[in-house]
This record gives C-alpha cells, sequence and structure tokens, in this order.
C-alpha cells in the first residue's frame, strides 16, 4: 500500500466482542473471517479445566480521500507508528434496573403485567434505579471506571496496562487488560467472570441484584497514527471503535436466528438504505436464517426435532439446501410455506406457532399473554428477504468454500473483523440478553457517518431521576444519544451470572417439554453429552443403541446440578428461595458447566455412519458432577411468579 495515498484512517471490527473467562493466563482471540467460529486447540479451557478468556482484536485500515479501504496499517511496515486508547466502565449498579425493554408497547403501559391488551394505555413502565440508598455525588461510588490505558508498540504486555484500579463503594474490581501483538495490533482481554456482594446482600433476582456487580465492561478503542510518506510526517486520528466484555460463550460456533450482526443490519438499512443490496442474495441473505435454526438442535431438543437431523426441515440436507435456493415458480409454493411459517416482524397479531420458536422481549408465563411480543421475530429486513425470496425474487451465488484472510480484499478484511465478531452475538430475544440488549436497536446509538459504530459522547448523563421510561430513555439527549465507558452494559442483569442460569426454556408445557427457549445459542438448553457421544463412535453399539443416543429424549440438561437433577426435574424444590439455592451456585461455579463443541463423528459400522451426520456438537469440559435428587419435581411454583421479577 502506498502510505500517499492514505487519506484517514479507521478500526476495525467496529465493535469488538471480548467475554470473560477464569484462567490465569491463557486466552484465544475471537473470531475475524465471518462464518469461522473462533478456534483453540485445547476446547477453550486452560490445563486446569478454568474457561480461557476470549480477546477482542483490533486492527488499523487506511482508507483514500472517497473512502475506499486501501489495506491494513501496522507496525510492519516503515513509517507507521500506532498509539492506542482504551477506557472502560462497569456502571451497572449504577443504573437503572432491567424491567422490560423500555421500547415496546407493554413498556409503553399497552398491555397488563398478564401480558392482557388494555383498551387504551396506561402509566409506562418506571424502571426505578438500582442501589437507591446511593443518592446524587454518592453514586459515583457504584461506577467501576479504572484510568484509561494507552499502549503502542509490538508484543507489548505489562502490569502498567491493567485496568485494575477501578473501585466499588471502595472495593477493587479489575476488569482486564490490554496488550499489542507481534505487528502493534491491540488485544483487548475484560475480566475474569468474578460476582460479588459489596455490601453482603444476597442474590434475589435475575436481573437487578441490589448490591452486586461483575466484572464485564465496555468503552471506546481510539488510536493516534502517525504516517512518514513522501511528504513527511502527520498523524492521523483514527475512526474509533468500541469494545464489550460478555459473558462466555457456551456453545462455539452456534449462532441465533437473529443475529447481533443481523440486527445493526437491520438498523443500518434504516438509517443508511444504499448499503444493502435490494435484491437478496440467496447464500448471504436467506440461508444464514434457515441453518441458524438447524444449527440450535445443538442446544435444544426440541429445535432437534423441528429443525435437527432428518427432520422435514433440516437446513444442512442438500437435497433441503438445493430446494430452498431454487427460484422457478414450481417451487415458489415451498418457499412460500417457509415464509408463512415465519413470525411477522409487524406483530400485528400473536403466532404462537411461528418461527423462530423463541421467547420475546414481552415474554410471560401467564397462559393468558396477548402480546404478539411474547415471541421472537427475524428482522424487518430479514422478512423483506424472505418475502422477496419466497416471490423467486432472488440471486443465487454458489458458495466458493471458506474465506481465507490473504485471499480477501482489504474491503472484505475490514468489514468481515465487524461481522465475524456480532454474527456470534444474539440480536435477541432482549430480556434483558446476553452481550448487549434492546438499545442496540436504535439508530440514535449510532454515528450518522459510519453504521455500525456506537456514536461517543463526553458528556455523559447518569442521573435521569428515581425512574426512567422508554420516552426518557429514547429522547434526544437522552441515555442513547451517544454512549461513553459502561454505556452499553449498564443496561444489563447484574450479575450476568444469575441471568445465564435463570434462562431456560418451555416454562409453559403447552406446546411441549423443550420450546420457547430464550437463547439455546449461547445459553444451551439440552446438549449431547460425551458419554452418548462415545455411545455414537462405539462400533460395539448397535444402531438402535445410538439412535437412542442422539435422539431428543436423550439429550440432557445444560444446567443439570445447578438447576435440574441428571432427569431433566428442578432440583432444588418449587420455591424462589429453592430456585435462588442453584443461581447462587452458578455464581460461583459457572466455569464447571460444559461448553458445546463441534467434533467429528467417527461411527462405525459403516451402515450406522448413514444415521448420522459427520459433525456434530457435544458438552465437553463439563467438571460438575450429575446429581440424581429425590426433591426434584416437574413443576415448580416459580414458574408462575411474574418473570420481570425473576424470570
Amino acid at each position: 500500500m502506498n502510505l500517499n495515498n492514505v487519506d484517514s484512517v479507521a478500526i476495525y471490527p467496529a465493535i469488538g466482542i471480548a467475554r470473560v473467562g477464569n484462567s490465569k493466563h491463557e486466552y484465544f482471540i475471537g473470531s475475524t473471517i465471518p462464518g469461522q467460529p473462533a478456534q483453540d486447540d485445547s476446547d477453550f479451557r486452560d490445563s486446569e479445566g478454568k474457561i480461557k478468556r476470549q480477546a477482542a482484536k483490533f486492527y488499523v485500515y487506511g482508507l483514500d480521500k472517497d473512502g475506499k479501504i486501501l489495506g491494513e496499517l501496522n507496525l510492519e511496515q516503515a513509517g507507521v507508528t500506532i498509539d492506542w486508547t482504551v477506557q472502560i466502565a462497569n456502571k451497572k449498579a449504577a443504573w437503572y434496573r432491567f424491567d422490560l425493554a423500555l421500547d415496546i408497547p407493554a413498556a409503553n403501559g399497552e398491555y397488563d403485567a398478564d401480558g392482557k391488551k388494555l383498551d387504551a394505555p396506561t402509566v409506562p413502565l418506571l424502571s426505578q434505579m438500582r442501589n437507591r440508598e446511593y443518592q446524587a455525588a454518592e453514586r459515583k461510588k457504584l461506577m467501576i471506571e479504572p484510568t484509561p490505558k494507552s499502549i503502542s508498540g509490538k508484543d507489548i504486555n505489562g502490569k502498567e496496562y491493567r485496568f485494575n484500579d477501578g473501585e466499588i463503594n471502595n472495593k477493587t474490581v479489575k476488569l482486564g487488560e490490554v496488550r499489542t501483538d507481534d505487528a502493534g495490533r491491540l488485544i483487548f482481554l475484560g475480566g475474569r467472570g468474578k460476582a460479588k456482594s459489596f455490601n453482603k446482600s444476597e442474590l434475589t433476582t435475575f436481573a437487578n441484584n441490589e448490591g452486586w456487580y461483575d466484572d464485564t465492561s465496555d468503552g471506546p478503542v481510539n488510536a493516534t497514527v502517525c504516517i512518514t510518506d513522501d511528504n513527511g510526517p502527520r498523524e492521523l486520528k483514527a475512526i474509533g471503535a468500541w469494545v464489550v466484555t460478555a459473558p462466555p460463550d457456551f456453545a462455539v460456533g452456534v449462532q441465533a436466528s437473529t443475529t447481533g450482526y443481523d440486527l445493526l443490519r437491520n438498523v443500518a438499512a434504516k438509517v443508511h438504505p444504499g448499503c444493502i443490496p435490494d435484491k437478496p442474495e440467496f447464500y448471504r441473505d436467506i440461508y444464514p436464517m434457515l441453518s441458524h435454526q438447524t444449527i440450535n438442535q445443538w442446544v435444544n431438543a426440541g429445535i432437534l426435532r423441528d429443525f435437527g437431523w432428518g427432520s422435514a426441515y433440516d437446513y444442512d440436507d442438500c437435497d433441503v439446501i438445493k430446494r430452498a435456493a431454487d427460484p422457478s415458480a414450481g417451487n415458489r409454493p415451498f418457499r412460500e410455506s417457509i415464509l408463512a411459517s415465519c413470525r411477522n416482524p409487524d406483530y400485528q397479531t400473536q403466532q404462537t406457532q411461528a418461527w423462530p420458536p423463541l421467547y420475546g422481549d414481552a415474554m410471560s408465563t401467564s397462559s393468558t399473554n396477548q402480546d404478539p411480543r411474547a415471541w421472537l421475530a427475524v428482522t424487518d429486513l430479514q422478512y423483506r428477504h424472505l418475502v422477496q425470496w419466497a416471490k423467486g425474487n432472488f440471486d443465487v451465488v454458489e458458495p466458493s468454500g471458506p474465506l481465507k484472510w490473504d485471499d480477501m480484499t482489504p474491503e472484505q478484511q475490514a468489514n468481515g473483523l465487524t461481522e465475524a465478531a456480532l454474527e456470534q452475538t444474539l440480536g435477541g430475544p432482549f430480556h434483558p440478553g446476553c452481550e448487549f440488549t434492546w438499545p442496540m436497536r436504535h439508530a440514535i446509538m449510532y454515528s450518522n457517518d459510519s453504521p455500525f459504530r456506537i456514536k461517543p459522547r463526553d458528556d455523559s448523563q447518569e442521573d435521569f431521576g428515581v425512574a426512567i421510561s422508554g420516552e426518557i430513555a429514547l429522547a434526544p439527549d437522552g441515555p442513547l444519544d451517544g454512549s461513553s465507558p459502561g454505556d452499553i452494559t449498564k443496561w444489563m442483569a447484574v450479575p450476568w451470572q444469575s441471568d445465564t442460569s435463570s434462562c431456560l426454556s418451555a416454562y409453559n408445557t403447552f406446546s411441549g417439554e423443550y420450546l420457547p427457549t430464550f437463547w439455546p445459542a449461547r445459553v444451551p438448553n439440552d446438549v449431547l453429552t460425551e458419554k452418548d457421544f462415545d455411545v455414537l463412535q462405539d462400533a460395539q453399539a448397535s444402531d438402535d443403541e445410538k439412535v437412542a443416543a442422539f435422539g431428543p429424549g436423550q439429550r440432557k440438561k445444560w444446567l443439570r446440578g445447578f438447576i435440574y437433577n441428571d432427569q431433566g426435574q428442578f432440583l432444588n424444590g418449587t420455591t424462589i428461595a429453592d430456585r435462588l439455592v442453584g443461581i447462587n451456585k452458578f455464581v460461583k461455579h459457572w466455569d464447571q458447566a460444559g461448553i458445546v463443541l463441534q467434533k467429528p463423528l467417527d461411527a462405525e459400522p459403516d451402515s450406522s455412519k448413514e444415521l448420522f451426520p459427520e459433525l456434530v456438537w457435544v458438552e465437553t469440559g463439563r467438571r460438575l458432577e450429575d446429581q440424581d435428587d429425590d426433591k426434584g419435581t416437574d413443576c415448580p411454583d416459580w414458574m408462575k411468579v411474574n418473570p420481570r421479577t425473576l424470570r
């Protein structure tokens, strides 16, 4: 690349995703190429079985005067220096409760607490401050705000680059560190999955535990690049990025029906319609929606039954794919039937049996719930693409195989970094979510000229009164109109472990024992165990034994030992207090849960190879022993409480 042609510089990915882990020294780099999940030779754990942190790596790219991406700038090139600055925070304890996504009709008073439509809107939902006993200037004690860190050079790492001086209520909380690689790229590592009470409070709920904190975080990533070209040295301030530290990915490579990338692409399509092609392309715009339903067969037994291996809607089946990619008029009834099965995001009517089989933002355990948003729909853009596809108005570009970094254009590399990071996140439902929540679907969050970039804000306002409403949140100059460190994660549950261990499936069993579900792509429900995987590979096992080991009825609850016993019954009894026993256990021992990973299946004898796919996802590394408990019950009372209090 000719440095004389560089007019501006930008950091990619626009939003990087780090994840907590409790390994002392080991980490892995998150996904950098779309469609290729993160890889780790030791299955994301160290030699002690501790979960490794996922690092977010940031790159700098040069752009010409027309905004065309020319190529990467790094310290391997003569005449280039990069000075990075990262500022992060955790403001959960100082923010407002998560009760419900504040941008949906239920939060505007159009539905009652049981999900019944009201004749006229009543008082909007007002979410109160967390830890209200801290007032005025005292609330700063609730914000974990370490000193910003600046770093430059190759292979730089040391204590001075750790975010170790943040405090909450005078207790030190470590939020991570920065370092650089051998080319001067930035590596960000977040917290270690610690969650505690700063005032000896007990856990009481899934999202709003008073007196508690965790070590997730977020904030801006900036860089100043000095280029020495034919005209001498010049300094360029990079277009900035953002980093979010999230919980671990317990199902690596399993993607949601609507990913975080789908969500932000939907926002971009509304604000910058020219950036999204008018005509969908099958393998880019349609097939992912279908195949993501099938891949969730490895984390939910109901999805295995309805969309998994051997089912009528197995979107990994070559014949099904071929038919779905056929734009002919004769194949239109097939495409139209799939469109009719998908939930319409206009939310005009409640579609309980539509796809995807997931709870929505207005989820309720009430059997009288009438709110259409109790169920998740694909985005407006995804649905628009499905409509065009059903009519046969789409292109098909045969995939050329896995992308390789060195074969990608600079534009593919840079934009691919953002896509790769976000496609491994969840774009809903938001109750509140895994990596981020409902504010991320609003254009006010983003820079006007850069669709996927969080709009930074220096004068952050943290006090909007004793309670906040949707009207306040969405107002110009409100809390979404630009972000400062900690402003993405502060809307999330505190601590994240209490939310993760509360995310189950089939709270009411009117549609079966497995569905609907919340976030199985990140928080599995039902898994293929290593024991049953061994049966599938056992040359001495009969086909009947293998089929039984593979099927939905044999899948084990991922949260067994925490929430369930080994038989899939609730472990600790029927009261809310009993259920909190399992949540407390998960807060302390979350790293002992399994990680669902892709494994090749060496099925023997040859006759049984036709029974199963060549690749399966298996629960690995689980260190918590299975438990059978006489107190297990199929009908706990906590299911009947309002999920806004305890899901």
